[in-house]
Formats: structure tokens, sequence, C-alpha cells
């Protein structure tokens, strides 16, 4: 994009008695100047200090569900399907109706569904699985505009409609996406992702939007998430939903956002409620890492065990991850961070030999 180009950007809601627009950052500390720019005036860029900062009364960060969704714009992603639709629903309901899911509180007000991919049939017998006598803050929509065809204003008159709304789910966001080609992709997505944002932060709401995860293997999930990285880099949070197994029950939920703790749930659907329920949470610290992936592998593939190196691991393991980028002066400090976990969850001992000229690691499966 060259400097004479602009990008297009939802023109700002007409703000109603209860929503109101974000105030400006600079509170008189040094006023905004006129510049010129292509012979336009424009605004210099609105600067605020660090002491300011600091002693600005700012309001909390508003949770639509307590600790797991704040306001904001998130990604709820995972393969086809695999429950996307019923934990969306589950979310939906709780908040409509002011409940709790897994014991997480929620904020009630009114919600938006848009089920892109359902129709009415579907979403009925869906919605009798949950209430036989109707949500009344939930509204559902099977059919909106893209983006650049109109859907924020579609949103915007919706809010001034319903200015209670709290969350907006979007099933699935490819149906109101951009298309563009893959040399462009970053910056579609990118820039689809600012123009929800931007309603997300108007009225100080939750939009979640569904997608599909790629049929990739890569130990790091946010990397399965199918789009560019500019989706990913854009939002202000992820839901990944996967499965143990295709055809079983369980799965876990990893949830990775900016303004809070990362949380991953063991789930199981349950097929007579339809509904994900809470098995136990699984600290991030105790959750499947590339470097315990790559470890654990190394070592079912050495069942009498390793003794070697610091460099030498290193070797090892790179062949079996191209990616693993741990150098010798710092994963035998790696490892000993991470020898309670190793050893609890995947059986793997550590044992230091301090006492040889040639310091050495061993490893071991018991």
């Amino acid at each position: 994009m060259n400097e004479n180009e602009t990008t297009a950007v939802i023109n700002s809601p007409a703000p109603t008695g209860e929503q109101q627009p974000p105030e400006s950052i600079s509170t008189a500390i040094i006023p905004q100047q006129k510049l010129k720019f292509n012979g336009k005036d424009i605004n210099s860029l609105e600067i605020i200090d660090g002491k300011t900062l600091l002693e600005k009364d700012l309001p909390p960060i508003r949770f639509i569900i307590d600790k797991i969704l704040p306001q904001g714009l998130f990604i709820l992603a995972g393969s086809p399907k695999i429950g996307k639709s019923w934990l969306s629903l589950d979310f939906c309901q709780t908040v409509a109706t002011g409940g709790q899911i897994w014991d997480y509180k929620s904020e009630k007000g009114e919600v938006l569904y848009l089920a892109l991919e359902d129709n009415l049939n579907r979403l009925q017998s869906r919605l009798k699985k949950y209430t036989s006598e109707g949500i009344p803050d939930l509204y559902f929509s099977i059919r909106a505009l893209k983006l650049q065809e109109g859907l924020t204003v579609q949103v915007q008159d919706f809010m001034s409609q319903h200015p209670k709304t709290n969350l907006i789910i979007i099933d699935t966001a490819q149906h109101i996406r951009n298309n563009g080609n893959d040399k462009n992709a970053y910056v579609s997505d990118y820039h689809d992702m600012n123009i929800l944002r931007e309603l997300t932060n108007f009225y100080d709401i939750a939009i979640i939007l569904v997608t599909h995860t790629r049929k990739l293997d890569d130990p790091d999930p946010l990397n399965t998430i199918s789009g560019s990285t500019g989706l990913v880099g854009a939002v202000d949070g992820i839901f990944i939903l996967d499965k143990d197994k295709r055809i079983g029950n369980k799965g876990r939920l990893i949830i990775s956002h900016r303004d809070t703790e990362e949380h991953i749930f063991k789930l199981e659907f349950d097929k007579d409620n339809c509904r994900w329920t809470f098995i136990e949470e699984e600290t991030a610290a105790e959750s499947d890492t590339p470097f315990h992936v790559t470890i654990n592998k190394f070592l079912q593939n050495n069942p009498d065990g390793w003794t070697g190196t610091a460099t030498e691991l290193c070797d090892k393991l790179a062949e079996i991850d191209e990616n693993f980028s741990y150098q010798p002066l710092t994963i035998k400090k790696q490892i000993e961070s991470e020898e309670r976990i190793l050893k609890k969850k995947y059986g793997i001992e550590y044992m230091p030999d301090r006492n040889k000229k040639v310091r050495t690691i061993s490893l071991k499966k018991i």
C-alpha cells in the first residue's frame, strides 16, 4: 500500500442513550495539532504520558462471562462437526439468561446469534434441546451481508434497537469475510478483523467469530486456525475446541486472551443434553507444549533411557523437530524447571551427573 492509499473503515455508529463512543486518551495533556498530508488537514497523534496514564481512573475489564470472555473480538476454532455450534449456542443461552457455564457466571444481556450455515428448522431443533419455553433475549438470523457489503450497518441497526446487547456470535466467519487472494490474504484478514474490533470497542461488547481449523499436525494449536496470521494477530483472543478422538466425546477447550489468564478445560460432550460438560481445568504450565512433546517422543524412541551432553541432546531433539530452538546452555535449565511436570505427566525422570568433568544429562521413562 503506498502513502496515497487509504484503508476503508466503518462509519462511527450513532450513539444511543446507553452507548457512548470511547473517550479520547489525551485529556488536555498535549493538545492535538493540525498537520498537512497530501494537501489535507489531519490531526497529530493523541498521546498520553506514562505518569498520567498510571494516575488515570480507568474502568475495569468488562467480562461477558466471568474470567473467560471479556469484551473484545474473539475466534472460536475447531474442526468441522466437532461441536462448535453447540458450544456457541450454550454461550448464547448462558448470557441471554444471565446464567453460568462451568461455574463461570455471565453478565445478563441481549444476544445476537448469526447462524449463517443453518436454517430455521435446524435452529429450532437445537433450541428445543435447551429450553421448552424459549429465550426472549436471544435473537437469531440465518442471513447477513459481508463486511464490505453492509454487515456493520446491519449490526449498528440491531444495536440501536437492542442497546442491552453484550454478545454477538457469527457462525461462521467465512460467510462475512471478504474474498482475497493468497497474495493479500494477510492484509484482507487483518482489515476485516479491525472493522469488527471497532464495533466491539464502540459498543463495549464481545464478538465471537466461529471458524475452522486446518488438518495440520502442529504442537501449537494456534497454527492450525484456518486463515492467514492476520486473522489471529488482529483479534483479542482465541478459543480452540478439539477432541482426543474424532469419534469420541472427550475434548478440550484452549482459551488464550490478551487480557486474561490462559485456560485449558477438559470437556466431555453430553449427547443427551447436547452440551459440553466440564471435567477439570488443566493449568497452562501442565499443558502439552512443543518442548514436552518433542522430549516425550524422543524417549519413546529410546525406551532404555538416554545419557549424553546438552549439545548432543539438542542435536537429537532437532532431528525429531526441525523447529526445536533450545540451545545447550539453556536446555538443562529448561529440563530442571519442567522436571516435576515431565515426571508427573509423562513419566520422564531426569538425572543430572555433576561428578564428571563432562557434565551429562540422563533421561529415562519410568
